[in-house]
Parts: C-alpha cells; sequence; structure tokens
C-alpha cells in the first residue's frame, strides 16, 4: 500500500468527560513502526462516569506525568504529520490542541484525516463496524475505549479500506481533502455550523440562517449580543465573543482551526478593502483569478467596484459565471448586475457604480 505511514499519526485521547474544559487521561499515538502512550495525571478527580467509560482511576494516573511534562514528545511526535484518527476532529483535536496551548507551546497547523468522516463517505457505521468490516476480524469491545487498542485496531481498519476500495487517493493530502464533510456543527446548540462554502462560521438557526458571522456582524451587529445572552452553548458564545473583542486572533483562528481549510485570507482582504490597501488588493485579484473561489472572486469584483476600477467588469462577469453555492448567491449576483448594469440574459456590462 503506497500510503505514507511515517507521515500519518493516528491519535487517541481518554479524558475525565466530554465537557468543554475536561482533560486528558491517557493519550496513545503511532506512526509508522512507533507507538507512544501515556497515561496523564489530569490535576482533578476523574469523574465515576468516566471511569465507567475508559476505566481508568484516580489512583492509576495520581503518580503518572501532566500533560505539560509531555507536550515536548507529544508535539515532536506528530512534526509533519497528518493527525489521523476515528472522530477526532470535533473532539480530540480541540482537546489536544487546548492542553498544547495551555502548556505554554503553539499547535502546529496539520492536516486532519478523520477516519469517521471518510468511513461515512463509504460507510456510515461505528468503529467497530468499520474494524470487523475492513479487517474481517471480530472487534473486542472488552479492550475498546483503551486508547492504544482503538488507535492500532483504526489503523488496521483504515488499511483494510484502502485495500478494499482501491479507487481512494493514496497521497494523504488528497485522501484528507476528499474526506472532508460540507457542513460540520459547531458546539451543542447547533446555531452555527462550518460550511464548505464560507470561510467563516455560519448560521443554522434563526432569521440569519446561512448567513457568514461577519455578513450578521455588518447587518444587525444586536443579534450577536442577543445570541451570546440566551442558551447557546459556550463554544458559540466564546466564537461570537472572539469576533466582536480580537478580530486578529478570530482570524487566526479560522486560519488553523476551520475544520474544512478553506482560504482563510477572505477576511483579511475585506479588512484590507476598508483600509482601501492597494498591495492587498493586487495581490487579491490575482489570487481570485488564479483559484476561482466563489467568495474571493466577488469580493475582488465588490472591491473593484467601490473603487472604480477598470477591471470590475471583468471580475464581476468571472463571479457570474461561477457556480458559487453561497446561500447569498442572489444577493451578491444582484449587487453586481445592478451596480454595474450588467443584464441577466446578455451579462454584458454598461456602466460602473460604487458599493455600499
Amino acid at each position: 500500500m503506497p500510503i505514507d505511514l511515517e507521515k500519518l499519526v493516528i491519535f487517541d485521547l481518554e479524558t475525565t468527560g466530554l465537557e468543554a474544559d475536561c482533560r486528558i487521561v491517557q493519550i496513545a499515538m503511532t506512526r509508522g513502526d512507533r507507538i507512544y502512550t501515556s497515561l496523564v495525571n489530569p490535576s482533578m478527580p476523574i469523574p465515576p462516569d468516566s471511569t465507567k467509560i475508559h476505566r481508568i482511576t484516580d489512583e492509576q494516573v495520581a503518580d503518572k506525568p501532566k500533560f505539560p511534562e509531555l507536550v515536548d514528545d507529544v508535539l515532536e511526535f506528530i512534526e509533519g504529520s497528518t493527525l489521523s484518527g476515528y472522530n477526532v476532529r470535533k473532539f480530540d483535536i480541540p482537546v489536544l490542541r487546548r492542553e498544547v496551548e495551555a502548556a505554554g507551546r503553539q499547535f502546529p497547523p496539520l492536516p486532519v484525516l478523520d477516519l469517521f468522516e471518510l468511513n461515512q463517505k463509504m460507510n456510515p457505521r461505528s468503529l467497530s463496524w468499520f474494524y470487523q468490516h475492513y479487517t474481517g476480524e471480530p472487534f473486542d469491545t472488552e479492550e475498546a475505549h483503551d486508547a492504544v487498542y482503538d488507535c492500532i485496531a483504526t489503523r488496521k481498519g483504515f488499511m483494510g479500506m484502502f485495500e478494499k476500495h482501491s479507487d481512494l487517493p493514496d497521497d494523504l493530502d488528497e485522501l484528507s481533502l476528499f474526506a472532508e464533510p460540507d457542513r460540520i456543527p459547531i458546539g451543542a446548540s447547533t446555531w452555527m455550523v462550518w460550511t464548505a462554502n464560507q470561510c467563516e462560521p455560519c448560521f443554522a438557526r434563526g432569521k440569519y440562517r446561512g448567513w457568514a458571522l461577519s455578513d450578521v456582524n455588518r447587518k444587525e451587529p444586536s443579534y450577536l449580543n442577543w445570541l451570546k445572552s440566551i442558551d447557546a452553548d459556550v463554544v458559540t458564545k466564546n466564537l461570537i465573543h472572539l469576533y466582536k473583542t480580537n478580530k486578529r486572533q478570530y482570524i487566526e483562528l479560522l486560519r488553523y482551526e476551520h475544520p474544512l481549510r478553506l482560504e482563510p485570507r477572505y477576511l483579511e482582504y475585506r479588512e484590507a478593502m476598508d483600509r482601501r490597501d492597494q498591495a492587498a488588493y493586487e495581490e487579491l485579484v490575482e489570487l481570485a483569478k488564479a483559484t476561482r473561489n466563489p467568495s474571493l472572486v466577488f469580493l475582488a469584483a465588490a472591491w473593484a467596484t467601490q473603487a472604480k476600477k477598470e477591471e470590475a467588469r471583468g471580475l464581476a462577469e468571472i463571479y457570474l459565471s461561477l457556480d458559487d453555492p453561497n446561500v447569498n448567491l442572489e444577493k451578491r449576483s444582484n449587487f453586481l448586475r445592478k451596480t454595474l448594469d450588467i443584464g441577466k440574459d446578455t451579462g454584458q456590462a454598461t456602466g460602473a457604480g460604487v458599493a455600499e
């Protein structure tokens, strides 16, 4: 099998719970023929309900290292890798990232290959099904929820999947992109989601369903304040607070945490547009033409229109020729057509205007 297993790190965590502030009690990782595993002292009691699941007790971790003592080994092990595991994107990776950053280190922006997501593409089932289906071997339920066993079972199932589905890409970066879903909920309340057609979180509920967070803030800033005041989940509230209070950190979060790894520079260019940064404009136009990313092309066209650039018409026509799955497609198209007087049938522009 041509998959580069030396680049693939499959990992699994056992924790004190499923809360946003839970702590790691066991970490296991495999890379090639190497296995890294350690129990971790979480510096807090392990709830009995969690112990029932992973069978790790306070006594077992009492004399074990705390995560800051392990962080260098962990970062060295995952350096330059594709991070993988079963259903790790929404829980294990955020927990690991938080623990790394709490130890005073930066979590590296690594590609993610979530084998749960890949399996969902092929067969929506559980880890035990995944393992038995692709290996032909029974899954040991007695060993389940031991991090080492789960890692090894996940990797063996993945290798069996690759052998059974010969049409899968054998490049880990391509495979990671193939496995990514089009829509991932943010937080338990599902007020917001990551989508494949937006570079930032979008609303999945309410009157602004489908709108990007920054678009809602421009349209009705008080709506975000209202959402923070109701019983939305902590993750959603923290995301809104970060957007409101620290745009630079918000953009950094999108750059490294957006699970669909889209073009995070959209917001940077949007802010540069407000500053009338000519160098950023030229860079955006070049990138938009090269990638034909609908959101970037639209932003370039809108910026060119606002600045009365002669290329505004050409950029607008490129955008109108693209298939943009964005929910604001009609809003975007109508803005360009009306402002530049582009006919719906002929696609010809007869004038130019200034964007609002």
